[in-house]
């Protein structure tokens, strides 16, 4: 195969032929095969329902080349958190729980360098709308050329007058294109309507690589979590393992933020006795994950859990 190469100084039309020819490079990945350079995604939910935790775990393990199931393991690149609507103070101690979760050292360093936090509160002074020129300037003077992530929290917030039309999208579109151009990845955050669907404009969907919308969920028990339910409605590469639905339950203990995606009706302690079975005939807890479909933080939490109430000590 030819290693001829795209000439971007001179584009045009490129005939099925020469197209088969170039060696392009494959688009690198930032978080798994969802998140790659370039791809535009949406995350939707309803107010309160998780979708600001959900993108600032994406954006940190990213940032910190953590493990995420069921998405992959983060590149360890430069990200940006564009917060639009919450105090300062409240996008602070997010992260800082976020962070507390997180006890290896050289992801810690990785992170505390990678996330970048742009805050309307903390800024005070007036930043721009993104769905205006003179905004788009702004907002991107204050983009790191490192960048190679950037969530949008959320898109009523970051345009003016929380407007959700086709003209006011058309506006927005073209900053999102010019992104991707720079190999920039981008994901919006957006809340759904009464209907449980995204706001505004369906032509929202047309750009995208993926889209991703939450669902509430009852509480737990004792109903200090937020739980939602994940569901991919668009992925524009194949990646089958995210075709199903997961559950997501977030709650706090102590200084540590606590997390655990699942795929719908999983029930740990009903899978309890296969993972220890699995466990005492040595399979290691990254095979048990793989082969139950879970993260292996999962089965090291249920294992741990056990311990004390096994008869016999599970070593």
């Amino acid at each position: 195969m030819s290693t001829n190469t795209i000439n971007r100084d001179k584009r045009g039309p490129i005939k099925l032929g020469a197209l088969l020819d170039l060696a392009l490079r494959a688009d690198a990945s930032l978080l798994g095969m969802m998140i790659l350079e370039k791809s535009i995604g949406f995350l939707a939910g309803p107010r309160g329902g998780g979708k600001s935790w959900l993108a600032m775990i994406f954006a940190y393990a990213i940032a910190a080349r953590k493990p995420l199931e069921p998405w992959g393991t983060g590149a360890g690149a430069a990200v940006v958190l564009l917060d639009g609507e919450m105090r300062a103070a409240g996008v602070q101690e997010r992260l800082r729980l976020l962070h507390a979760l997180n006890t290896n050292e050289e992801s810690r360093i990785l992170a505390e360098a990678n996330v970048h936090i742009v805050s309307r509160d903390y800024m005070v002074d007036h930043i721009g709308s993104m769905d205006t020129e003179e905004g788009q300037r702004r907002i991107d003077e204050l983009i790191p050329e490192s960048a190679k992530f950037v969530v949008v929290d959320n898109l009523s917030a970051w345009t003016s007058g929380g407007r959700e039309d086709s003209g006011s999208w058309a506006i927005i579109k073209t900053w999102l294109i010019r992104k991707r151009i720079q190999g920039v990845a981008v994901l919006l955050v957006h809340h759904t309507g009464k209907n449980g669907q995204q706001r505004g404009s369906s032509v929202h969907e047309d750009l995208l690589d993926y889209s991703i919308l939450l669902s509430p969920l009852p509480s737990s028990s004792e109903g200090h979590d937020t739980r939602f339910s994940i569901q991919h409605t668009k992925l524009r590469d194949h990646i089958p393992e995210l075709r199903q639905t997961y559950e997501c339950s977030i709650w706090t203990e102590g200084e540590r933020f606590q997390f655990e995606i699942l795929p719908a009706g999983f029930n740990a302690n009903q899978h309890a006795a296969e993972m220890v079975e699995k466990y005492r005939t040595g399979s290691s807890m990254t095979d048990i994950a793989s082969e139950l479909g879970i993260s292996k933080s999962t089965v090291s939490r249920t294992l741990k859990k056990l311990r004390e109430l096994m008869p016999e000590p599970l070593k």
